[in-house]
């Protein structure tokens, strides 16, 4: 296992409400020194290039990671996360916890005092109203909202007063604190405002997904999709009127046009620069890089309807022909980290002890017999005449999925496996089924794909049968009754060696069966003006933790 830019202090594991939670130390690689004062800095105006576009303003409708760290900006949220692992209230006044009575012994009842003095962007007061409207927006069968874990336990919420809820769970559940209404869950969802949204019968297409109202330090004033988004401080923010004046995202779906504008200084911010293009904004007047390690990892999707990938020699005959230390080394310049599992190294949940598929195309061929395909003359493999040939998708535009995809594309031929490379925006790729997503349609034989996990380990919407498309997000189409047991174990318990001994299961039932390949864990590179001040990005969840405290 790679151990790429991490420092080797050893792991924290704190515990907040009975929920453990396990954070590896970090350190960025590139320090931010003292301003310069540089002649393009605009005073007050943090101008970000980012190159996917959101699917949704909304992150309780949105599918992609980069909806939750737009959120950041303008929206709120209950608990949150800082850089050095720490939950911090937000919307509400503290972290529920057994010490402050705010989880009850039994684990079933949640009691959330919420913060006084909050205002939406319109003036209008936050209420617990606005918690209760959001849990049933989540529950409503009409929002094709990502996943309903967790919230499906809730039996009820209760207002006790007009600063407090009680929430009542079916059993015990172990990362709700953690993931309820928080930017640190693997599907954040954000607190609605009730007075603009409570009046529909469902928020599919309301106005306010392109256009939303938010708690949060930053309100949206435009929004031109694929083009442009632009942030004005808000003046009714809890904790006072934020540093920045404005922030501009430009969406820009091409690397190289990013990297040309950190270059020419016409943005403070490039966002997730892929580890080639880091190489060539060295040594730069003006941008420094801030590296940091992430709890989202890539890996290689698999659909099982596929009749070829229902065949589990095959899936295993794919990864022993992946060759990860070549796409390591030659797609993120060995800067991110090796995986054989969905958790990842840095954090409590890990399991070392898996099936590890060293690259072994040999092993690979002999599967692949085993499973009845046959070499043809021309290199290829064939079953009663078919051509073993999968599509391979991933994000167009994408230099390092692209890259990555051309390797495998290779890597494959030799076992004789014909691969077509299909790109597709990432906003068509990780869109609802109803609006043609390819992955939760199941249009696609293999995907790469990433998946940004919470402070918690839970990721069994992914992987239980009871979540397949629509309900949730086994794009796998993978079931199988002893991981789900497994997850539902962990799920259950507030005690570590208990949720450790199950999800060294999940990983151990993954690793045999796989419906996925993980591939590499990111280190998340960032160039950034040098001007720019207290920018600290966090591990989990989202960077953006501390928006209301950027300066530039």
């Amino acid at each position: 296992m790679s151990n790429v830019r991490r420092c080797n202090a050893a792991l924290v594991v704190s515990v907040v409400a009975g929920i453990f939670v396990s954070v590896g130390c970090t350190k960025i690689s590139s320090q931010i020194s003292a301003g310069s004062g540089n002649a393009w800095t605009i005073p007050g105006v943090l101008r970000l290039g980012m190159a996917q576009e959101p699917d949704n303003l909304n992150p309780v409708l949105g599918q992609q990671a980069v909806d939750v760290d737009i959120s950041m900006f303008w929206a709120g949220y209950l608990i949150g996360h800082d850089d050095r692992g720490q939950f911090i209230p937000e919307l509400a006044a503290d972290v529920p916890s057994l010490q402050n009575g705010g989880i009850s012994r039994d684990g079933r009842t949640i009691t959330y005092r919420l913060r006084g003095g909050v205002v939406w962007q319109d003036g209008t007061p936050f209420t617990p109203d606005d918690v209760i409207f959001t849990w049933h927006a989540v529950m409503n069968p009409n929002n094709p909202v990502p996943s309903r874990v967790g919230y499906e336990l809730i039996q009820s919420i209760t207002k006790q007063n007009a600063h407090s809820i009680v929430i009542h769970l079916s059993r015990p559940y172990a990362p709700f604190v953690a993931t309820f209404l928080s930017p640190v869950a693997a599907y954040a969802y954000c607190v609605l405002p009730a007075h603009l949204l409570a009046r529909y019968p469902n928020i599919m297409h309301a106005g306010y997904n392109i256009m939303p109202v938010g708690t949060g330090p930053y309100r949206i004033a435009q929004y031109e999709p694929d083009n442009h988004i632009r942030l004005v401080a808000n003046d009714h923010y809890w904790r006072g009127k934020p540093n920045l004046k404005e922030v501009d995202i430009r969406i820009i779906p091409s690397d190289n046009t990013l990297a040309t504008l950190i270059k020419t200084h016409e943005i403070d911010m490039y966002y997730r620069v892929p580890h080639e293009i880091t190489r060539t904004l060295h040594n730069i007047a003006g941008i420094t890089i801030v590296s940091s390690p992430f709890t989202r990892y890539n890996d290689l999707g698999l659909n099982l309807a596929n009749p070829v990938l229902s065949d589990v020699r095959v899936r295993q005959a794919l990864a022993y022909a992946s060759d990860k230390q070549t796409l390591l080394a030659k797609v993120t310049n060995a800067s991110d980290i090796l995986t054989d599992t969905d958790q990842p190294s840095f954090l409590w949940a890990h399991n070392n002890k898996v099936t590890h598929y060293h690259y072994d195309p040999a092993r690979a061929a002999r599967l692949l017999d085993a499973a009845g395909w046959h070499l043809g003359p021309d290199g290829v493999r064939y079953r009663n005449g078919t051509p073993l040939r999968l599509g391979l998708s991933g994000i167009a535009g994408d230099s390092v999925s692209m890259m990555a995809r051309e390797l495998l594309q290779q890597q494959w031929r030799q076992v004789g496996i014909d691969t077509e490379i299909k790109s597709y925006p990432s906003d068509i790729l990780f869109a609802p089924a109803s609006e043609g997503g390819i992955e939760l349609s199941g249009h696609f034989d293999v995907v790469l794909e990433g998946f940004a996990n919470g402070v918690d380990p839970d990721d069994s919407v992914l992987f239980e049968c009871r979540w397949l498309p629509p309900r949730g997000e086994n794009v796998y189409r993978f079931c199988d009754p002893s991981l789900d047991a497994a997850e539902e174990a962990a799920l259950a318990s507030n005690v570590l060696t208990v949720r450790k001994a199950a999800y060294d299961r999940v990983q151990d039932i993954l690793a045999d069966k796989v419906p996925v390949i993980p591939l590499w864990f990111d280190t998340y590179d960032y160039a950034i003006n040098t001007d720019l001040r207290n920018f600290k990005p966090a591990h989990v969840g989202s960077p953006f933790w501390n928006t209301w405290a950027l300066q530039i």
